[in-house]
């Protein structure tokens, strides 16, 4: 209970505390709003009126960034304000509710936007305060108090107008010299006033005092009285803007603007008659217009600068992937030239290949060439995307496998501007795909299509031969006198045998043809386009089928090992045993198919071995009459 007890004085204490802080500071608003007031109504006005009036700027300052709730301060030094200006209450309370609608209405205006920055970072920023929070919002203040006091019979409605429009510039002045300054100086600018940069700083304020001395007050009149002209000021600006930001160029407009109002209070300078003359008209347009500018150009030289850095960065970020990746980054200008390599690019074509060589596609295989050439035309036609998988040829003369992607720079207009090519070496990837493929599709001891492979060949063959009517065939093969070979000298000496007769088989079959291990000794040879006619594919199946018998006949030189470690050679004679088949389309399944050849090749194996069954063809099959296959028309 007592801890609670003390929790609760706890926290009465600390809301007591900061209803103390938030109460001084409104006491402390009213005050510095009245002190200004009070400057202007004492030295700076000829009537009821006037186009200087600072603390439209401090208000809508105080309310952007300590918040609406200091509304009340607000109120409180406008209230006394125009109560000391007036003896009465009723119509200093009805323009000190104007004063107070002004401020909230510019804060209203700007918060609407949820992108408007209180610290005027950006040009945007800037020009909505001066517009909405100035120009818009003192429409306010210049529709009530001018208002109240033609009511009031402060005066006629003849000059009505002109008190209005007066109000109203007042209103714009505070806020265009007042409110940006306490925007922009509630942060303190460490990075520009530092120890190194204060001679320059304190050149450029003495300077622009000396100047705005003799331009203001008249010094040195006899000297320069001629050439004392306006325009001065704005070099003083212009360095302020591109040395020191906003924050210089906004103390240096206090300084000039305080030496202005000073040179008209004492009725020298170059605005020496325009209090009496125009009430301030020629200082606020010519305030207005240094501001307007000097602000403008602190801006755009900040998001110029904000701009580069930010370029620098990605620059630096570039190049720190680029330089630390294994892919090959290139940029490409709208004709194909290289304007940017990586390093790693450089590394893999010799140290003088990166930018300097004109033409990109000069290291591309040539088979690939105009394929590659044809994607990035329509890269720079579209402007999307592709990827590309092409073979580069290195200085050795050896091939790369690539897969690249790229991609279109475009300026700010939408237009395409550079292509960035980003490739990756992928030849690991395709060896091992390749590999994965033999695995898949090919005997790991010959080379030559397996089963698989076969029966995928054999489909194809037959849907050819479909479509375009051509007899093909099947050779089915056994070897002969295999088995001796490898139960004297081992499956080492066999295996040997069967690479040698794989390799003799596919020297004779075309590129169209096909030749697989189908098992063991066994191999099968897939023949296509063998022609329209049945006998011209008949002779031509023959043909081959007796190439490869001859092939195999003659005798194999192998070498083995033997217990002692000394290599000895071998002769083996080793022939086949030959089945083929004719077919056309698709008139019997693949099973069949290679059933019969079977059937033919087992027998011609019968029939003494080394021989060609082809039923119909072969006088093996036809004079024995015992074997019978049906022929496909």
């Amino acid at each position: 209970m007592g801890i609670c007890i003390n929790q609760v004085s706890q926290g009465n204490a600390g809301d007591r505390s900061a209803f103390a802080r938030t109460l001084m500071v409104q006491v402390g608003v009213a005050v510095i709003y009245l002190m200004l007031a009070r400057v202007v109504h004492g030295y700076f006005t000829n009537s009821i009126a006037s186009v200087l009036w600072p603390p439209s700027g401090l208000a809508l300052a105080v309310l952007l960034v300590c918040g609406k709730r200091y509304a009340w301060g607000v109120f409180l030094g406008a209230l006394l304000t125009h109560i000391i200006a007036d003896h009465s209450i009723w119509t200093p309370a009805l323009i000190a509710l104007g004063n107070t609608l002004e401020a909230l209405a510019g804060v209203w205006l700007l918060q609407r936007n949820s992108q408007f920055d209180v610290n005027l970072h950006a040009l945007r920023d800037y020009t909505s305060l001066i517009f909405w929070g100035g120009c818009v919002a003192g429409l306010v203040g210049a529709a009530v108090g001018p208002a109240v006091l033609l009511v009031a019979g402060i005066f006629t409605p003849d000059i009505y107008p002109l008190q209005a429009l007066h109000w109203w510039m007042g209103d714009v002045l505070g806020v265009v010299l007042v409110a940006p300054l306490l925007l922009v100086w509630h942060q303190f600018p460490a990075d520009r006033l530092d120890y190194k940069r204060l001679p320059e700083i304190v050149l450029l304020f003495g300077l622009a005092f000396l100047a705005g001395n003799i331009l203001f007050m008249g010094w040195l009149a006899d000297s320069f009285g001629l050439y004392a002209q306006h325009f001065w000021m704005f070099l003083f600006v212009a360095w302020a803007a591109v040395r020191f930001g906003a924050h210089g160029v906004l103390l240096l407009l206090a300084l000039i603007a305080s030496q202005a109002l000073f040179g008209a209070y004492r009725h020298t300078g170059l605005f020496a008659d325009d209090l009496l003359r125009t009430q301030l008209v020629n200082f606020w347009l010519y305030i207005v217009t240094l501001s307007v500018v000097g602000m403008m150009l602190a801006s755009y030289i900040r998001a110029e600068t904000l701009s580069k850095q930010a370029i620098g960065k990605q620059e630096a970020f570039f190049h720190l992937i680029s330089d630390n990746i294994d892919d090959f980054i290139t940029v490409l200008d709208l004709q194909g030239r290289q304007i940017y390599s990586c390093p790693a690019y450089n590394k893999l074509f010799g140290q003088d290949s990166s930018p300097d060589k004109l033409d990109c596609f000069a290291e591309i295989y040539a088979d690939d060439r105009e394929r590659v050439r044809a994607v990035f035309n329509e890269v720079v036609k579209t402007g999307i995307g592709q990827r590309i998988e092409f073979r580069f040829v290195l200085p050795d003369g050896s091939l790369r496998e690539m897969e690249s992607r790229c991609g279109v720079i475009r300026d700010a207009e939408g237009e395409i501007l550079e292509v960035v090519v980003v490739s990756h070496d992928i030849s690991k990837r395709k060896q091992v795909e390749m590999e994965i493929r033999n695995l898949a599709f090919y005997d790991t001891l010959t080379q030559l299509p397996n089963r698989r492979l076969l029966e995928d060949r054999l489909s194809q063959a037959m849907l050819a031969s479909k479509r375009n009517g051509s007899f093909g065939a099947v050779l089915f093969l056994d070897l002969n006198n295999f088995k001796p070979l490898n139960d004297t000298y081992g499956h080492g000496m066999g295996d040997a045998l069967l690479v040698e007769v794989a390799q003799r088989l596919s020297h004779c079959v075309r590129k169209v043809d096909t030749v697989a291990r189908y098992g063991g000794d066994e191999f099968v040879a897939v023949l296509s386009e063998l022609g329209e006619k049945r006998v011209n594919a008949a002779q031509e199946a023959l043909g081959i089928a007796e190439k490869m018998q001859a092939a195999l006949a003659v005798i194999y030189t192998l070498q083995y090992t033997n217990d002692e470690g000394e290599k000895v050679a071998v002769a083996h004679h080793c022939g086949a045993s030959i089945g083929c088949i004719l077919f056309t389309g698709r008139e019997a399944s693949q099973e069949l198919l290679l059933k019969w050849a079977d059937m033919a090749m087992y027998h011609a194996k019968k029939n003494g071995g080394q021989k060609i069954c082809f039923p119909e063809n072969c006088e093996d099959v036809t004079q024995s009459g015992q074997f019978s296959v049906p022929v496909f028309h």
